[in-house]
């Protein structure tokens, strides 16, 4: 009865299983697009207004404040219809000069934060009355000491509706990179807003201090798909005999998308492919990444992106990650059994550092092993926040017993930062490719890199840039102290034989005769037998 059962009931958990993974592999990519689609916006509207504050700055006498001048404050408003007031200050920060009479008293929340133009500053404030909204003020400041200085309300920063491509509601926050909270949005104004997260993305701007979180409920999750959901178990339920006998003849021929994923898992079709770790002062090879592809049946090898959303909400990427150790153990195991100055380094999930179960993983994939336990980079990034960072610390300290180091990935661009840094104690920390993008164009995230690396030299941690492409930006990492290096100048993520040719090209293993043999070989002191 219990076996009839379960048959009977199996097409309806496959359907509830299906439309679950479904939601939960797009759900991520989906928010991440309405994030950087509203990044995008909020940062012409301050494009907008930095133009207008500028164009005034260059053109106009900054200490004559006549009906001209006055004018031109009003012009400057109306070309920029997010901005709510300008004013101009003199040195003693007295207002001498505004468009309108009545002016609200402005209170700064956040220091002074750089933009892409040196002599304007971006400042979250206050204004109104005490605890009254917030604004951005952006701040042309002169070398006598004046200013001119214009506001961008909360309320106009961010659009009034968002619109995303889930059926899901969700909430968008902006903030400055230091948390300061600016201003939120909701999907439509009725949403459940209650409970856990079901998913959260966060998307950086290049050009200002700020910062925009999208994050889903899973109260306006389940209440966006319940009626798929009803509907679904409703017509599953009448039509189960019938899908019974569908899926027995389907099976035969066809696997879902989980069973897919075992499937290739027991074939062995997750493989790493490496990428190499060059120092970029002596152009010595130090190791690699080993990141995970899945091999085609027919030909071919796909990327993370096709199959890591779904392995990631299933669970299945533990299993995945051990298959890929093993597999780069046994590939690389005399290469670097014979150079222990090579690493190899392991990308790992935030809850990998929610249970002890990673330590015994290495243990028994790694001990013994031609690739020893020094060897061994493990990765956490910042880009999901760990589930607890004092569960996560003890099990890093666990593994680091164990001769493996620990590398904070993804730097400047997540949950983490600071504390991170601090409370996790990691022997290495990566720079996110987003950062080498901005060499030479922009001064905000140059000035992040230079603070980086000597943030890394003064705890001590090695220092890795990511995303490397051109020699322009090798030439100013070397400059400035990042001797680690890795991305396409170097090498694409290769193959293990390729790799393994490449050690072997840069770092050949010398001959293992004596000197005195070889001296005595050539002066014919030792004859063949």
């Amino acid at each position: 009865m219990l076996l009839a059962g379960a048959v009977a009931f199996a097409p309806l958990i496959g359907l509830n299983l299906l439309l679950w993974v479904h939601i939960s592999a797009h759900g991520r990519v989906d928010i991440d697009d309405a994030a950087k689609s509203m990044l995008r916006l909020t940062e012409s509207r301050l494009d907008e207004a930095m133009t207008q504050l500028v164009g005034f700055a260059m053109k106009s006498d900054h200490k004559a404040c006549n009906s001209e001048i006055k004018q031109a404050l009003g012009q400057a408003i109306l070309k920029a219809p997010f901005v709510t007031q300008i004013n101009i200050w003199d040195p003693r920060g007295n207002m001498v000069c505004s468009p309108m009479d009545a002016q609200r008293v402005v209170r700064d929340v956040s220091p002074a934060n750089d933009t892409t133009n040196a002599n304007v500053k971006f400042t979250l404030v206050d204004y109104g009355s005490d605890k009254g909204p917030k604004a951005i003020e952006l701040a042309y400041r002169f070398e006598d000491g004046w200013r001119v200085s214009l506001l961008v309300p909360d309320d106009r920063l961010m659009p009034a509706i968002v619109v995303g491509r889930m059926q899901a509601d969700f909430v968008s926050r902006l903030s400055l990179v230091d948390g300061s909270f600016v201003a939120a949005r909701l999907s439509r104004s009725s949403m459940p807003t209650e409970g856990v997260s079901a998913f959260a993305v966060q998307s950086v701007s290049d050009r200002y201090p700020i910062t925009l979180a999208v994050t889903i409920p899973s109260a306006s999750l389940w209440a966006s798909y319940r009626e798929l959901f009803l509907w679904g178990n409703a017509g599953g339920a009448v039509l189960a005999f019938i899908s019974i006998l569908g899926a027995l003849a389907v099976a035969r021929h066809t696997e879902g998308p989980v069973r897919a994923i075992e499937s290739a898992i027991r074939r062995g079709d997750f493989i790493p492919y490496y990428q190499p770790l060059m120092c970029i002062r002596t152009g010595r090879l130090l190791g690699c990444e080993a990141l995970v592809r899945r091999k085609r049946p027919g030909g071919g090898v796909d990327g993370p992106g096709a199959f890591i959303p779904m392995v990631e909400a299933t669970g299945q990427i533990f299993e995945i990650t051990r298959s890929m150790m093993a597999h780069a153990r046994d590939e690389l195991g005399p290469a670097y059994n014979a150079r222990p100055h090579l690493k190899v380094s392991f990308n790992l999930v935030a809850d990998h550092f929610s249970s002890l179960k990673i330590v015994s993983d290495m243990k028994e994939i790694f001990e013994g092993a031609q690739v020893k336990m020094d060897q061994i980079v493990l990765e956490v990034t910042e880009r999901q926040p760990l589930p607890n960072l004092g569960e996560a610390r003890v099990i890093i300290a666990k593994l680091q017993e164990l001769g493996i180091r620990i590398a904070l990935d993804d730097v400047g661009t997540g949950h983490g930062g600071m504390s991170y840094l601090l409370k996790l104690g990691v022997d290495q920390m990566k720079m996110d490719k987003m950062f080498v993008d901005a060499i030479g164009s922009d001064r905000y995230s140059t000035a992040i890199i230079d603070t980086l690396v000597k943030l890394a030299a003064d705890l001590n941690i090695e220092f890795v840039a990511e995303g490397v492409e051109t020699f322009e930006q090798i030439a100013y990492l070397k400059e400035h102290g990042v001797d680690a290096a890795q991305g396409y100048v170097f090498a694409p993520p290769l193959p293990g034989p390729l790799y393994l040719e490449l050690i072997q090209t840069l770092d050949p293993i010398k001959s293992r005769v004596p000197e005195r043999v070889r001296k005595a070989i050539r002066g014919g002191d030792v004859q063949a037998a």
